[in-house]
């Protein structure tokens, strides 16, 4: 069994709010994990062409903007703890906000990865938590309650069921595994670990940041690493960011500053891509 955090996707079209007040009033019901649909009246927003299609056009306290064929789907699979709260535009589209009714409280507090972020308060890390299997038996949408506290997190997650029918049919959103029942955090943190250092173990030829932007500049098409990171160039000689994932890909951005910590390591050139890769694949289980 598995969690899925589900999100909208900034660069595509999103829906904002034209009037802050009514902003501020619509972040206080959503609130409630009762429903408010009753005491509803649909307030004005903005569409926000961006040229690229969604379906999930923005998040609101744990509620998402959501298009009509988000809402036929859940209304046709019979998902249940939910309401759709509708909203006025300008467009002859309609668009509703889901609110999520279930809230679950199914952290285990005792294996979930905490951080300790700028203000010096621990938090529970939102991509590597433990849950309680049973809690979640049947739960297909649903928020998470924190433990020991009268909150959620500013989240929807989804079943593997949800998933599956959101993939194929939807467009503009963003799905992103937060537990595994089979694959805890730790396990992949240390899997994630291997093979970084089965990549830096690979690196024929070590040189600085500056020097890695160089290069691949010079050589577009060629990629060089470092441990889980990994820089390539485009035909405009952009640089673009990449993040080892756990099947071997890598997740690009075009970052628009550089992390301090990428100034600091080492990187280099391996031995041939493939020979490299085909070890990775090797270590983690591909055929």
């Amino acid at each position: 069994m598995k969690a899925w955090l589900l999100d909208y996707y900034p660069p595509n079209n999103t829906i904002e709010f034209s009037d802050s007040e009514e902003l501020d009033q619509v972040y206080e019901a959503l609130g409630s994990d009762k429903p408010i649909i009753q005491e509803w009246s649909a307030p004005n927003v903005e569409f926000n062409d961006m040229g690229k299609p969604a379906d999930i056009l923005n998040r609101y306290t744990g509620a998402l903007v959501i298009s009509r064929k988000v809402k036929e789907l859940l209304e046709k699979n019979q998902i249940e703890h939910i309401e759709f709260l509708p909203l006025s535009t300008a467009t002859e589209e309609e668009y509703y906000i889901l609110h999520v009714l279930s809230v679950i409280d199914c952290i285990d507090p005792e294996n979930s990865k905490v951080r300790t972020y700028y203000d010096d308060i621990p938090q529970f890390d939102e991509y590597s938590l433990v849950l309680d299997q049973k809690a979640l038996q049947g739960q297909h949408i649903f928020r998470i309650k924190l433990p020991s506290e009268d909150r959620e997190l500013s989240y929807i997650y989804v079943s593997d069921f949800l998933r599956e029918i959101l993939s194929q049919s939807i467009v503009g959103y963003q799905l992103v595994e937060i537990w595994d029942s089979e694959f805890s955090w730790k396990a992949k943190e240390e899997e994630h670990e291997r093979m970084s250092q089965e990549i830096d173990r690979s690196l024929l030829e070590v040189f600085d940041f500056d020097k890695a932007k160089k290069f691949a500049r010079k050589n577009k098409g060629h990629v060089v690493y470092s441990g889980k990171w990994a820089i390539k160039a485009d035909m405009d000689k952009r640089i673009w960011l990449g993040n080892l994932q756990l099947d071997g890909s890598y997740s690009w951005i075009n970052p628009i500053y550089y992390p301090p910590i990428l100034l600091e390591l080492q990187w280099g050139l391996p031995e041939r891509s493939k020979t490299m890769f085909s070890r990775l694949k090797e270590s983690i289980g591909f055929k």
